[in-house]
């Protein structure tokens, strides 16, 4: 070949490449390394691959979460902005309007993508409806790591606790209150969301592996308070004989402490909640829930600034990265301080 044809070769590739919108920096691994193990406990990673990377250049990333009206979220998203703070990363924060707007996250991820960031970090509303942009993202070697609930097929990693668990825990608990049994409710989060499909499975199933303790409606609560309220209004009406109410997240256990009190039953059903959001952990505090079963959203967007600096670095992340639970009750919750709070 003519050094004339590999000159003209080498400019027609730089050509198309930028043309895609692919941005291949000179220490970018050629193509990010997958782990070799299924999973990792996030308290393990640090032993397995050693400190987080420092970057080598001035980075840009990005975080599309579900909403920022949630709590839950809104800690993620304070974890996000103080890790990447930490780094002198650049970040950016995009929001849907609410936990159903699948589109609305969509356009806002493919808009963020189209700014060339250097790691996209996501939390999907659904397992499928951010699938182009984690595509898009990989073909234009950008690690992707989605934090909580929706996996999606093809990123780089995902990190959340075991969900099936998390709703386990919260069965574990209302039997640990009532051991000699009772009947107890679920209100469910939105029909789409993983997590919820997870949490709804783990409370059912150990419920019904003590025996006594009988589920005897599990209604849909669609992360809405009111919904959840209205819901548990109604269960309350059925079955006023119920001993404790599971709700997937802690916004809709809010609106089953409303139909609790509502009811005058407050003395007599045990409410639980998920998440361990600030505003949960002050109510289990004040003797009014019971307890959260804790997720820890600060923690894990610590860890997804994290992961995308180890994945950045070319270490074989891998695909999931489990990050800790607990439940929190009146007698520990002292030992769970407050993360800082999310900046807009």
């Amino acid at each position: 070949m003519s050094r004339k044809l590999a000159l003209l070769l080498t400019v027609s590739l730089a050509a198309l490449t930028w043309s895609a919108g692919i941005s291949f920096a000179a220490d970018a691994c050629p193509a990010y390394p997958a782990g070799t193990a299924d999973k990792i406990e996030s308290k393990d990673v640090e032993g397995k691959f050693g400190a987080v990377p420092a970057p080598k250049k001035e980075l840009h990333f990005a975080y599309v979460t579900k909403t920022l009206i949630n709590e839950f979220w809104q800690g993620v998203a304070s974890g996000v902005q103080v890790e990447a703070a930490k780094y002198k990363i650049k970040v950016d924060i995009q929001a849907a309007k609410d936990e159903s707007s699948l589109v609305d996250q969509l356009n806002l991820a493919q808009t963020i993508l189209s700014n060339k960031v250097d790691a996209l970090l996501l939390s999907p509303q659904s397992d499928t409806n951010l699938a182009p942009v984690v595509e898009a993202a990989k073909a234009a070697n950008i690690p992707t790591i989605i934090i909580d609930d929706a996996r999606t097929e093809g990123a780089s990693t995902y990190i959340g606790t075991d969900q099936v668990a998390i709703g386990a825990k919260a069965a574990d608990y209302l039997h640990t209150l009532y051991p000699n049994g009772g009947n107890v409710a679920q209100i469910e989060g939105q029909a789409g969301s993983p997590n919820a499909r997870k949490r709804i499975q783990g409370f059912k199933e150990t419920a019904a592996k003590y025996g006594n303790l009988k589920l005897i409606a599990s209604q849909p609560g669609d992360w809405d308070r009111l919904t959840a309220m209205n819901a548990t209004a109604n269960i309350l009406r059925e079955h006023p004989d119920i001993v404790g109410v599971y709700a997937n997240n802690d916004g809709m256990a809010f609106g089953v402490y409303e139909a609790v009190t509502a009811a005058k039953l407050t003395d007599k059903v045990s409410v639980v909640g998920t998440d361990g959001i600030p505003q949960a952990k002050q109510s289990v505090a004040d003797g009014q829930m019971k307890a959260t079963v804790a997720e820890f959203p600060y923690d894990e967007g610590v860890l997804g600034v994290q992961m995308a600096l180890r994945i950045l670095g070319c270490q074989p992340i891998p695909p999931w990265v489990i990050s800790p639970q607990a439940t929190i009750t009146k007698e520990n919750v002292k030992d769970f301080p407050n993360p800082p709070a999310f900046k807009q």
